[in-house]
């Protein structure tokens, strides 16, 4: 039995399919054997960044810790999520008893900034009053169930990005006749055991940290009070934040496996030779209807931005390719059909001479314009 002998031409078409082969079974690889993932997934383990205000003291430092339990119903389109946890506060006797003078009480003070809306939430104290420690510290307790929105969401890099979900913690003391003075008299400062729980899964991401920061707010207002001896209104805050990233498995096999599966369709296109020029001609439009659907299709789960993602920039730089080659086989159609019989034969060599050198030379083009602009995202 003779072997079937691969001429030119023949080899011309085989390589590339080997090699595209070899891509997509690598690619199914990594995702079985969940290499791209990253194995340790327990959020207990905090990468915490604690920033402690300067002027802090021991005797006007009021420490708050807290422990997310539930992280549900999260909409990144609405920009919203809810959560459920304890909070823990701890104060010197010197800030005691300002909250004696002025007749405050922790609930009062205790403001949360990105609190979505005030009248559906829970916030129950654990102790009718606040506990006095060995330490001489007071201490009160709270069981809080609340809805919040998120400010910070940064999708550039979708679907690569870093989703942060945050609570923010703030004083606010509007009872007395000047509500800067608590921000003047104490600071915030983190307790280190804060932590979150096991219920804090968001579908389609996986929790990566648990980060504990601390900023200053400075508000536009001064809130009416019209006095050059009143300071700017410069309260600190202390941020817990769970931060989260997508799946590179799922990220794979659900957007980059697709696209790449669409594109291959137009770069190995000019493997039809050129006297099949009406076949040719189908497959870019073909493929750019498609390729407009899998977009939408991720697009409706964003919200509204003002930016163009990375994927988006992945899109329309396929897009740009399969414009270069509806043109390039416009180009052939036309020079195929307006030369003469004697002329076809040479035209159709000529014209797949340059098919096998696009078919090198797209590919390539293609994942280094998506290459660079990966790395031009992350430098700017």
């Amino acid at each position: 039995m003779k072997h079937p002998k691969f001429d030119k031409q023949d080899y011309e078409i085989i390589f590339p399919l080997i090699i595209f082969f070899i891509v997509g079974a690598g690619l199914i690889s990594l995702v079985r054997f969940n290499v791209l993932d990253p194995q340790n997934k327990t959020p207990y383990l905090r990468e915490s960044t604690l920033f402690s205000a300067p002027t802090a003291t021991a005797e006007n430092s009021i420490h708050i810790g807290t422990y997310i339990d539930n992280i549900y119903n999260f909409s990144i389109i609405n920009h919203t999520f809810d959560a459920d946890g304890w909070i823990w506060i701890k104060w010197p006797q010197k800030v005691h008893d300002y909250f004696e003078a002025h007749k405050l009480t922790s609930d009062k003070w205790l403001h949360f900034v990105n609190q979505a809306q005030d009248w559906d939430y829970k916030l129950d104290k654990i102790n009718d009053t606040p506990i006095k420690l060995d330490d001489g510290h007071y201490y009160q307790g709270y069981k809080f169930s609340f809805h919040f929105t998120m400010n910070n969401i940064n999708l550039h890099a979708f679907p690569f990005h870093t989703l942060k979900i945050p609570i923010i913690f703030e004083l606010a003391d509007y009872s007395v006749a000047n509500p800067k003075a608590i921000q003047h008299e104490f600071q915030l400062l983190a307790d280190n055991s804060s932590s979150i729980g096991s219920y804090i899964n968001i579908p389609g991401y996986e929790p990566i940290a648990f980060n504990i920061l601390s900023n200053n707010h400075q508000y536009g207002t001064n809130f009416g009070l019209n006095k050059t001896n009143i300071k700017a209104f410069i309260p600190n805050q202390l941020v817990f934040e769970a931060s989260y990233k997508q799946s590179v498995n799922s990220i794979i096999l659900t957007k980059i496996f697709p696209l790449i599966i669409v594109m291959s369709l137009v770069l190995f296109s000019p493997m039809l030779s050129a006297s099949q020029w009406d076949i040719r001609l189908g497959i870019p439009p073909t493929t750019l209807l498609t390729l407009v659907f899998l977009q939408l299709s991720y697009r409706d789960k964003l919200p509204d931005i003002p930016y163009i993602t990375f994927m988006d920039m992945i899109f329309n730089i396929c897009y740009f390719v399969i414009v270069i080659m509806f043109g390039y086989f416009l180009w052939s159609a036309n020079k195929l059909y307006r030369s003469s019989e004697t002329d076809k034969a040479a035209i159709v060599e000529k014209i797949d001479t340059i098919d096998l050198r696009l078919l090198l030379f797209l590919p390539i083009a293609t994942v280094f314009l998506i290459s660079t602009n990966w790395i031009m995202m992350n430098h700017s």
